[in-house]
């Protein structure tokens, strides 16, 4: 039999050929033994050997016909493994190693900074605290920002604005002049006017009370026409500003030792908090009072402008504005900032340094004779018993997870971030540290011998000394002044 016989048996054909009373088509061809290779049109065909070749052009065909589509699905595929990236880190990606005090150390060096326009966002590496650019609200550290929206913040620096003006009008001496020989000094009610933007004796607010004789002081005192941003020792030497009996009245060089500048902790000195007068700090202003005024028995006359707060960019602007006028020339500026870029905006470490040094940048260029102090970045306290982290057998990150087990969210304020910052504060600390070790004039104060406590195990910040979890108490600026006091006579040993 041959193979095709087979074929018809297999599909039923044998048995309709077999039948008598079926007679095969005459249109099929008779298929004629001895000739089996012959392959009947009708049968189906063989199924063709598929090969490498075959399967290789049918994708070629499909990339070509679907290539936009192709394209399109590789692009979201990207993006998608991108954005899966950047939550992984956001949660916990390379901020979040074993070790947070190397999660917050700052790798770019700006130690050798020399002015502010030595300073740049472009080597930043990442803009807020957990790691990302896009979590926080963070400004840019070298642009200054005022709060305009806020009455208190604004009456606060008007206060402030106020303060200043009194200490420069407080340096005025008239003892030798003939015209201002009746001059009673500095009047709050008179000399404060132009601050809420009345038309009164001042001239550009730049720290000169001039009254009926504004014209007398702009052609005599000086001696040419008035310049608020001619220094004094020029104009003296233009034969003005000398009180030698010609009827000019002169101002000292300097009367004021330090001014204090900063957010809510120097506010406190002032007795307020957001311009509001706060029952707690009533004391911590009188022991402020007495110990940077002379007159009530201080070893040094100082002044505090804070506005609770504040963040680097905040006080760079109140400098640029008022805070800082003309005739301001203390011996010493304290800087107290950067708590809140970080809680509270939530700032990287690096972009906080940015803020502080920008800060320090412009005073040094507004007063290039100044010394300037950069108080450390107070520790912040995270549980009852103020551990800030362990030292010795025990690793420090198992003291930074256990304390925050320890702390309720609720004890903090709720503009505050709710993670650790010991870490942080350590590495722009250190930071700060290595700048003013490398500049003439800058100083750096670790406020740390006076709040943290090292005992054989750990540290941990002396609870005793504060108030809420910031802000310390009466007795933590008393023994806060009291070192300050010590380090400027360290600074102005020979000045005094």
């Amino acid at each position: 039999m041959s193979k095709w016989s087979a074929v018809d048996q297999e599909y039923g054909d044998n048995d309709a050929a077999a039948s008598d009373d079926v007679s095969p088509s005459s249109s099929m061809p008779e298929i004629e033994d001895g000739n089996d290779e012959d392959f009947p049109s009708y049968y189906p065909q063989p199924k063709p050997q598929r090969t490498c070749l075959f399967y290789g052009a049918t994708v070629l065909s499909f990339i070509i016909i679907y290539r936009t589509e192709l394209f399109l699905g590789a692009a979201l595929a990207f993006c998608v493994s991108i954005a899966i990236k950047d939550i992984s880190a956001t949660r916990g990606g390379p901020r979040r190693s074993k070790n947070a005090f190397k999660n917050a150390h700052v790798f770019h060096d700006y130690s050798n900074i020399n002015s502010k326009y030595d300073l740049t966002l472009g080597s930043i590496d990442h803009w807020c605290l957990i790691g990302d650019d896009n979590n926080c609200q963070c400004e840019d550290p070298l642009t200054p920002m005022g709060k305009h929206g806020s009455k208190k913040w604004t009456a606060q620096h008007k206060e402030n604005m106020k303060i200043a003006t009194a200490a420069v009008m407080k340096l005025i001496d008239v003892s030798n002049t003939k015209e201002w020989n009746n001059y009673e000094g500095y009047q709050p009610n008179l000399d404060d006017l132009w601050i809420e933007g009345a038309d009164d004796d001042w001239v550009f607010a730049k720290g000169a009370r001039f009254g009926d004789d504004f014209a007398y002081f702009q052609d005599d005192v000086f001696g040419n026409d008035f310049d608020p941003n001619q220094d004094y020792d020029a104009a003296g030497d233009a034969g003005a500003n000398t009180g030698d009996g010609t009827g000019t009245r002169k101002l000292e060089s300097t009367g004021l030792d330090v001014v204090f500048i900063g957010d809510s902790i120097t506010e406190q000195r002032q007795g307020t908090a957001h311009g509001e007068h706060v029952e707690d700090y009533v004391s911590i202003k009188e022991v402020f009072d007495k110990t940077f005024t002379k007159d009530k028995g201080g070893d040094f006359d100082g002044i505090a402008m804070g506005i609770a707060g504040d963040t680097a960019p905040n006080v760079l602007w109140r400098l640029m504005n008022g805070e800082n006028p003309f005739g301001l020339e203390p011996k010493v500026w304290w800087i107290h900032v950067g708590i809140n870029d970080l809680s509270m905006k939530g700032c990287s470490e690096e972009v906080t340094l940015l803020g502080i040094l920008r800060v320090v940048e412009e005073i040094q260029n507004t007063r290039p004779d100044a010394k300037i102090v950069i108080n450390s970045i107070l520790p912040v306290r995270r549980n009852d018993e103020g551990l800030l982290e362990h030292i010795g057998k025990h690793h420090e990150d198992q003291a930074l997870r256990q304390k925050e087990l320890n702390m309720m969210d609720s004890s903090m304020s709720p503009k505050r971030m709710h993670v650790d910052l010991w870490p942080s504060i350590v590495s722009i600390n250190e930071e700060l540290s290595k700048f003013a070790s490398k500049h003439n004039g800058i100083k750096f104060f670790n406020a740390d011998e006076v709040f943290v406590e090292e005992r054989e195990d750990a540290k941990y910040l002396k609870v005793d000394l504060m108030k809420d979890n910031v802000h310390p108490n009466l007795s933590g600026h008393k023994k806060w002044n009291n070192a300050i006091k010590k380090r400027l006579h360290e600074i102005l040993k020979d000045d005094l």
